[in-house]
């Protein structure tokens, strides 16, 4: 059983108001009874990219001392709604120190939405830009800062999936996790997002997202080996200076599951940029390599083939779910509508690891 919340997909979702001057005190009020100072606020920056959590760059300055901080909001009419800051709270408090896994630091989190109007997370900011194939970065970097960015990549992840998750307190938070149905785990979680097991609402969603789901359910590996997984661990998700990554952000899908299941997502087609290289970036054979050097961890290419398959699920509920947030108007982004174009590729390119797989 998972830790995530219960979707409700026809609850009503109020607009959450980001304006400094309303959101701002409410956030200084929070990080001053944390530090036991007052707080003030300058910098208020929202930035424009995602569709899921929100996010805010600000300073605080306390007793004297400027703090470069972010505050991620899990807004209510989002993508991935409804949030909860605790996993990703948990799991980065869990990670912080851990060897070749650079992770923000974190400063408090509360899913308490009468604080500021939703859940919500703040960090520390990191300096780095985000490299992304699709924005030509790939042919303008210099291929030497690539090869560093495939050993931090790679490394990284066997970092993530190398830490003894029953020692931090994630033990807590998964303390009901089956190990045994991690796989079928996630596809319920996603079939549940997506809407596909209402009933009421099979009408609104393409046999062949039905098709994938019951052949999830009957391919489901049962290996036993239970890791924190990213669950979104890809190219576009880290920081990086110089060619070497300088945090790995993004952590609102960390949950208990198979470690391939982070090798499946990262190497999908769908983030190469029309490139056969993972993420658009990397020698694919590179990554995989050092992965299993690091992690010490065989990569079962068929395991990887299924959780493929479960990636493009997952990237398809995530579409259906947000074609129908919007028209049922319980999502206000527009862009969200426009996620529905993509339906139809990501089905064809199931289609195609499905008949791979079998």
């Amino acid at each position: 059983m998972s830790a995530r919340p219960v979707i409700d997909h026809f609850a009503a979702a109020r607009a959450v108001d980001y304006a400094s001057q309303h959101m701002g005190p409410r956030v200084a009020a929070f990080l001053a009874s944390a530090w036991g100072v007052s707080v003030e606020i300058t910098g208020w920056e929202r930035f424009p990219a995602g569709f899921s959590w929100t996010t805010i760059g600000f300073t605080a300055t306390a007793g004297g001392k400027a703090r470069e901080l972010i505050l991620r909001v899990g807004d209510p009419r989002g993508l991935l709604a409804p949030y909860s800051a605790r996993p990703e709270f948990t799991a980065l408090s869990a990670l912080q120190g851990v060897a070749r896994l650079p992770v923000p630091s974190v400063y408090g989190y509360s899913d308490d939405a009468s604080l500021i109007g939703a859940p919500f997370l703040v960090t520390g900011r990191v300096a780095g830009d985000t490299p992304m194939p699709w924005h030509g970065d790939a042919a303008k970097r210099d291929e030497a800062h690539n090869e560093t960015l495939a050993v931090d990549f790679a490394d990284a992840l066997a970092a993530i999936h190398r830490v003894e998750w029953r020692r931090t307190p994630l033990e807590q938070l998964w303390a009901d996790v089956d190990t045994r149905t991690l796989a079928a785990n996630q596809v319920e979680y996603w079939a549940a997002h997506a809407g596909l097991l209402d009933d009421t609402a099979t009408h609104l969603h393409p046999p062949q997202l039905h098709y994938t789901m019951h052949w999830l359910r009957r391919h489901a590996p049962a290996s036993g080996r239970a890791a924190i997984v990213h669950g979104d661990f890809r190219v576009g998700n880290f920081l990086q200076v110089g060619g070497r990554i300088t945090a790995v952000l993004d952590w609102e899908l960390v949950h208990l599951g198979d470690p391939l299941e982070d090798i499946a997502w990262a190497g999908l087609r769908v983030f190469a940029g029309g490139t056969p290289r993972l993420g658009g970036l990397f020698d694919r054979e590179q990554v995989l390599a050092r992965y299993a050097q690091q992690s010490g961890i065989a990569v079962d290419m068929r395991v990887v083939r299924y959780y493929e398959v479960l990636g493009l699920f997952k990237s398809a509920a995530m579409l259906t779910s947000a074609m129908h947030r919007v028209e049922s108007g319980r999502a206000g982004d527009y862009r969200m509508a426009s996620m529905g174009f993509q339906l139809a590729s990501t089905l064809l390119e199931v289609n195609r690891l499905i008949a791979e797989a079998a």
